[in-house]
C-alpha cells in the first residue's frame, strides 16, 4: 500500500471512530427536554391550533386533577416562557380549539369524565386584545351531555351540511357512546344543540376523520378500548340526510385487544393510510391495506421502554429517507417513556431513547419543528410523578439533536 494512503488512513481513524461512537450513543442519550408548564396537576393530552392567528401553533391542554383547561400561546422562541389563559374544566379528559360559532375567533372545547360528565364550550373573546385574559372567555355546557356519560375524546366536523361545525364526542362506560352534537342555527343557543348517537362504545380512545370507502364523505376511524365493540373500527357516514341514525360499523382488527391512540401514515399504494395501534401491553399492531384487505403484523415493544403503549406516530425523524416510529408509554417508571424505532420496518431497527427515565405516564405525541431548525421535535404531556402523584413533568417538548 502506498505510504501516503497509509498515512491518510491513520489520520482519519480517530474521526471514523468518533463518528461510530456518536451513532451508537444516539440511542442512549435522551433528547433535551423543554418544559412549557408544570404548574397544575395531571396534564392529560395536548392538541395544537393557531388560536391567535400569528402563524405559530398554540397548545391546548386539559389538566385533569387540576380541573382546568389551558391554552398556551407559542412565543417567538419556543424555548422561552409560554403565556397562557385558563378556563375551569373539572375532571377534564380532552381539550381542543375550534371556531364553533363562525365568528372568526377560536373557542375551546373541553370534555369531562369523573363526576363532572359534560362537554363544555368556552367562547373566545370578541376583542383580540382580550384573548390572553382568562376572564374574557365565557363557558357554557351542552345540556344534552351533562351527566350522560364520561366524555373522553372529541373532534369537530360539519356532518349535516348546515349551521357550520358540529361536534363529534365519544365517551366510556357506563353508558358509553359516540355520536355528534348538531349545531343549531344560533350556535350560542346551548339548549338547541341535539345529540345523535352513532354507536354504542366501551371506551373511546381516539377518533380520526377519514374517507374510508372513497365516496367523498369523511367517516369516523376510531379505537374503542373496552366492551363488546372494542377494537379498531370505522363508522360509515351515511350522508347528511340520515346522519342522525346509527352509522354502519366496520371492524378492522383488535377485537380481542385493548387499542390505545392510533397513528396514521400515508401509503402511496392506497387511498387509505396505514395504521399503527398500540395494543396496551402486547406491542404495536401495524395494519397495511393490500388488495382490498387489511393485513396486520405485531411489532414488539423494545426492552427498556414502558410496558403499556400509549401513542404512536410515523415520520422520518432523522432525515435519512426512511420511516421511523415514534411512541409514548405509560408504566414507564425507571424506563423510557418516549422512544423511536429508526427505520422501523427493517428487521432490527435501532432504538432511540428520547425521554430518558424521568417520566412515568405520557400521553399522545405530536411531531412538529418547535425551534425552526428544520427537523421534527416531539411535543407531549406527562402526568404522573415517581411518587404516584399527578405533578408529573407537565407539558413538555423534546428537542431533536439532528440540527
Amino acid at each position: 500500500m502506498n505510504n501516503c494512503i497509509k498515512l491518510l488512513i491513520l489520520l482519519l481513524m480517530p474521526l471514523i471512530s468518533h463518528g461510530q461512537r456518536e451513532k451508537s450513543n444516539s440511542g442512549t442519550t435522551p433528547w433535551k427536554m423543554h418544559r412549557i408548564d408544570n404548574t397544575s396537576l395531571g396534564a392529560d393530552g395536548s392538541k395544537m391550533s393557531d388560536v391567535n392567528g400569528d402563524g405559530k401553533l398554540d397548545v391546548v391542554v386539559g389538566w385533569e386533577e387540576g380541573g382546568v383547561g389551558r391554552l398556551y400561546f407559542q412565543p417567538e422562541n419556543a424555548k422561552a416562557a409560554w403565556p397562557f389563559v385558563e378556563v375551569k374544566a373539572p375532571d377534564v379528559e380532552d381539550a381542543f380549539a375550534i371556531d364553533l360559532d363562525g365568528d372568526g375567533r377560536q373557542d375551546l372545547i373541553t370534555l369531562s369524565e369523573g363526576n363532572h360528565q359534560r362537554v363544555t364550550v368556552h367562547w373566545g373573546p370578541k376583542e383580540e386584545s382580550d384573548i390572553i385574559n382568562s376572564q374574557a372567555w365565557k363557558s357554557a355546557d351542552f345540556p344534552e351531555t351533562v351527566g350522560r356519560s364520561k366524555w373522553m375524546f372529541g373532534r369537530a366536523m360539519d356532518i349535516d351540511g348546515k349551521n357550520g361545525l358540529d361536534l363529534i364526542v365519544g365517551s366510556k362506560n357506563p353508558s358509553g357512546t359516540i355520536g355528534w352534537l348538531a349545531s343549531p342555527e344560533d350556535p350560542r343557543n346551548m339548549e338547541a344543540w341535539e345529540y345523535h348517537e352513532i354507536s354504542e362504545a366501551g371506551w373511546i380512545m381516539s377518533i380520526e376523520l377519514i374517507d374510508m370507502n372513497h365516496n367523498g364523505r369523511k367517516d369516523l376511524l376510531i379505537t374503542d378500548r373496552k366492551g363488546d365493540l372494542r377494537g379498531l373500527r370505522w363508522l360509515e357516514n351515511p350522508g347528511p340526510g340520515t346522519a342522525d341514525q346509527p352509522w354502519k360499523n366496520h371492524f378492522i382488527g383488535l377485537q380481542e385487544g385493548e387499542p390505545m391512540f392510533m397513528g396514521l401514515y400515508a401509503d402511496e399504494n392506497s387511498h387509505l393510510p396505514n395504521i399503527i395501534v398500540p395494543d396496551l401491553v402486547n406491542g404495536w399492531i401495524h395494519f397495511i391495506r393490500e388488495k382490498g384487505e387489511w393485513q396486520q403484523e405485531v411489532i414488539p415493544y423494545p426492552e427498556g421502554s414502558g410496558y403499556r403503549g400509549k401513542s404512536v406516530r410515523v415520520a422520518d425523524i432523522d432525515q435519512d429517507g426512511t420511516k421511523d416510529l415514534l411512541a409514548s408509554f405509560e408504566g414507564a417508571l425507571g424506563k423510557s417513556g418516549v422512544i423511536a424505532l429508526l427505520d422501523f420496518q427493517r428487521a432490527s431497527p435501532e432504538v432511540l431513547d428520547i425521554s430518558g427515565l424521568d417520566g412515568v405516564k405520557y400521553d399522545f405525541i405530536t411531531l412538529i419543528d418547535m425551534d425552526g431548525d428544520g427537523d421534527l421535535d416531539v411535543l407531549t404531556s406527562e402526568e404522573t410523578a415517581e411518587d404516584g402523584s399527578k405533578s408529573g413533568l407537565g407539558v413538555i417538548w423534546y428537542e431533536n439533536p439532528l440540527k
